[in-house]
């Protein structure tokens, strides 16, 4: 594993990567609470089926705790369990196409982004009116775009994770943001971040 950022952690954290990275069963159990539903998330939206992500993420957590110090100059864990996640779910999908003998095309997975968690938070005409404009909004950006805005501004990766996990270069994945951006104007480009921050994972 490639660097790709050096992330500052608390002394805790730093400590628990360090503790995680020698195979610590306490440290697997932390960063799998923390990490677990932003990965779950990502798995869904980037089109998996709930049993299938759900199964995806225990193994990609599974495979790095039993390898773990293989895994020594990781400095950021998200990331990589974020790519670990994608690649495992793109693996899956494909062999599915292969299997079935359908189309094969680049879009194995379509990513897409919508509410969760709302209906405890708000009532269901609240949570419809949010899901329309975060609908409308994001009506103006490819999938790829919708990935990308979400690593960064959801996921708070760097622009080098984010071109990484898409396969492009950190120039391609600032202009792929920029570009995303600058199809909306700039009311809507704060009200698409704020919405996401606050109401989609």
């Amino acid at each position: 594993m490639t660097n790709t950022t050096a992330r500052t952690y608390d002394e805790y954290e730093n400590t628990m990567l360090m503790e995680f990275l020698k195979g610590s069963n306490e440290a697997f159990s932390y960063f799998y609470t923390v990490f677990i539903n932003d990965l779950y998330a990502y798995g869904i939206s980037l089109g998996g089926d709930k049993d299938v992500v759900r199964d995806a993420v225990q193994d990609v957590f599974v495979n790095i705790h039993a390898g773990a110090k293989n895994f020594s100059s990781i400095d950021h864990l998200k990331f990589f369990l974020l790519k670990s996640l994608k690649n495992k779910l793109y693996n899956i999908y494909a062999s599915k196409r292969v299997s079935t003998a359908a189309p094969f095309t680049a879009d194995v997975l379509n990513f897409s982004i919508s509410t969760t968690v709302l209906d405890s938070i708000i009532n269901e005409e609240d949570r419809i009116i949010i899901q329309q404009k975060i609908d409308n909004l994001l009506t103006k950006l490819t999938a790829r775009q919708k990935e990308a805005i979400y690593l960064r501004f959801i996921q708070e990766l760097e622009y080098a994770e984010i071109a990484d996990i898409l396969g492009t270069t950190q120039h391609g994945a600032r202009k792929l943001i920029s570009r995303s951006l600058k199809r909306l104007r700039s009311e809507e480009q704060l009200l698409l971040i704020y919405l996401l921050k606050h109401f989609c994972s």
